[in-house]
């Protein structure tokens, strides 16, 4: 339903009645009083006109566009249709009234011509999140600039902010062409994957294990087995969203930088054919993505990953990993963002992957400390810088024994800085693919 029009006078009526007082004072001191009533009589007199004359309110219709997806950093565009039965021409000047990580926005003008025009305002998102336009503020002047008409329309329009993924392309081909340069063939079906595909003649740069001897011996020739590349593999991003990933570094909260790691392998995965879906969770099961495939499923991925929120409070992995398998009806590689401060906070951590490693390959990815390193590698200059550095240390040997302990559970473990953590996790997708281990 749209609101009342607020109609308000602009700066030249205000100026106007106040160039009135002095004039209106020396003809009161003449005795020329009912004269002093005119010039304000007939600036609201004019103001009125200007109303009569000017757009109305309940002419104007408006059509706001967004765009389906923005970017963290980048200017979007949000382009408003105007039209209006109206044959004068009119400024219309347009405002987003919204909440969430969008900045500061000015408002911009259009020329409506001939009952027509077009607006285009810019706006950015800050961080991660969704952005929901709840109205479209419109203001416009009368011909003679003496009255102001604004509208709001109530609007509920929604889009996400998303990761940066520019270069994205670009590191896809990195990984899947670094073998190029060795001079292995390329195919878009055969790789080093477990399902037979057909034997070859063995020729100089490949696998010596892969020759099978006893039809290389039958044919009198070395023959070696191809192998068809898996596809149709399940990949499922976990985000623990809780407490923890509240934590920056480098100015970025863990969290996000997780979702960049993790749109990176996602769009490697879509173009080797797997199915790709996510959970977030921190003290309850929060969202779940369905596993699609195809590259056109990277922009569900972005939306959905776009929508995981911040969580102040402390995670409970053994409901929400219980939960997430109970979803999956088959075996998949479930890659987990998470965070730990000790061997005591991640115990029931600990228990949840061990009954989640019996059914499924789990790669367990944490984020290395630059500070906890820093104060390790400082050379100490004072007590202080001691004590720092010995406490460093113990929070190091601690962190690494819980890793060992998810190692020994079977999982893959990934204690990345964040510069490294998409190569890294790229790699050790690919490694797993090869090796055949889903």
């Amino acid at each position: 339903m749209t609101s009342r029009p607020v109609v308000r006078p602009t700066p030249l009526t205000l100026g106007l009645f106040a160039g009135c007082i002095p004039l209106t004072a020396l003809l009161t001191d003449g005795g020329l009083w009912p004269l002093a009533l005119l010039a304000p009589t007939a600036t609201l007199a004019l103001a009125l006109v200007d109303l009569l004359r000017a757009l109305p309110a309940k002419g104007l219709a408006a059509s706001l566009t967004l765009p389906s997806l923005v970017y963290v950093g980048l200017t979007a565009e949000a382009t408003v249709k105007l039209s209006a039965a109206w044959p004068m021409a009119t400024r219309v000047f347009g405002l987003i009234e919204a909440k969430g990580p969008l900045a500061a926005q000015a408002g911009l003008s259009a020329e409506l011509r001939e009952g027509q025009g077009s607006l285009t305002i810019p706006f950015r998102g800050e961080r991660r999140g969704l952005i929901e336009v709840e109205a479209l503020w419109l203001r416009w002047r009368g011909p003679l600039g003496l009255v102001e008409i604004r509208a709001r329309r109530p609007l509920r329009l929604t889009t996400a902010v998303s990761q940066n993924v520019h270069g994205l392309h670009r590191d896809t081909i990195k990984f899947l062409n670094r073998d190029a340069a060795l001079g292995s063939r390329q195919s878009p079906f055969r790789g080093e994957g477990t399902e037979f595909e057909c034997l070859t003649e063995f020729s100089f740069g490949m696998d010596p294990r892969t020759i099978d001897w006893k039809r290389s011996g039958r044919h009198h020739k070395l023959l070696a087995r191809e192998y068809r590349e898996e596809r149709n593999n399940l990949i499922v991003f976990g985000f623990d969203t809780g407490r923890l990933m509240l934590e920056r570094v480098g100015g970025t909260t863990k969290l996000d930088l997780f979702v960049a790691a993790a749109l990176r392998l996602g769009w490697v995965s879509l173009k080797h054919g797997d199915l790709v879906g996510g959970c977030g969770y921190a003290l309850t099961f929060q969202s779940f993505l369905k596993p699609g495939r195809g590259p056109k499923f990277f922009a569900r991925l972005q939306a959905f990953t776009a929508a995981l929120g911040y969580q102040k409070e402390e995670t409970n992995h053994a409901l929400a990993l219980s939960e997430l398998m109970g979803r999956l009806r088959r075996r998949a590689l479930i890659v987990l963002f998470t965070e730990f401060i000790d061997d005591v906070s991640a115990e029931l951590l600990l228990e949840s992957l061990a009954l989640l490693t019996k059914r499924h390959a789990v790669v367990f990815v944490t984020m290395e400390d630059p500070a906890l390193s820093r104060l390790r590698a400082a050379r100490p200059k004072s007590l202080t810088a001691v004590a720092s550095a010995v406490l460093a240390d113990d929070f190091a040997t601690n962190r690494e024994i819980v890793l060992n302990r998810v190692r020994r559970l079977g999982a893959h473990c990934l204690d990345s800085p964040a510069g490294q953590l998409a190569g890294r996790l790229i790699d050790r997708y690919l490694t797993i693919k090869r090796r055949g281990l889903l």
